[in-house]
């Protein structure tokens, strides 16, 4: 009977035992999910747009910066474009919540517009950053510029009685020994895109 009972007592001590170490590895876990989405929420705010989620400006200079090295040493180039929606802020003064809708539509048709290879950028209130990608001809540029311009041309209709043009300018530039860093690529492309307005 005594040893009936020391037996169930180890076997109780065990079983609590395991209960215990299941606890505490559930609750691990729990804590290591829990700090990898908070990363995860940093590493979005960090490095993408809040509202149409695409890259932002700091994200978008490191791809680039890391394109013009790699261009560099294969002594190819590559084409740069800034995208300027210039009637964004006339619709934001008629609403925040139509200009919220009015630039995620334009990130849409930017996105749509292009291959899945290029970077697209949302880096300003109305402005965005396209990242071809390298050793495309000039001729293929052209195609999706164009492409790109014509994705524009439909009105956004928010409802049945309040619709808005898109008014865009784009401006563009191509990698070379001028331009030393990211920067200076955007704000090159940024000039001929307000050049166009």
């Amino acid at each position: 009977m005594l040893e009936i009972t020391a037996t169930q007592f180890y076997l109780l001590a065990l079983v609590m035992m395991l209960l215990v170490s299941v606890y505490f590895n559930v609750r691990q876990r729990s804590v290591i999910k829990e700090r990898e989405a908070g990363e995860l929420v940093l590493i979005k705010k960090a490095y993408y747009n809040p509202v149409t989620e695409l890259p932002n400006l700091s994200n978008v200079k490191m791809m680039i910066d890391e394109q013009m090295n790699r261009t560099l040493r294969h002594k190819r180039a590559f084409m740069l474009a800034v995208i300027k929606i210039q009637n964004y802020h006339d619709v934001n003064a008629h609403s925040a919540e139509y200009a919220k809708t009015f630039i995620v539509e334009a990130s849409n048709r930017i996105v749509d517009s292009l291959r899945s290879e290029d970077v697209v950028a949302h880096t300003t209130d109305n402005g965005f950053v396209i990242l071809f990608n390298e050793y495309l001809e000039e001729d293929n540029y052209n195609v999706l510029i164009e492409r790109l311009n014509n994705s524009f041309a439909e009105k956004l209709k928010i409802n049945s009685s309040t619709s808005f043009d898109f008014k865009v300018s784009i401006g563009t530039v191509t990698s070379s020994e001028l331009y030393t860093s990211s920067e200076s690529l955007i704000n090159e492309a940024t000039r001929q895109a307000l050049r166009n307005l």
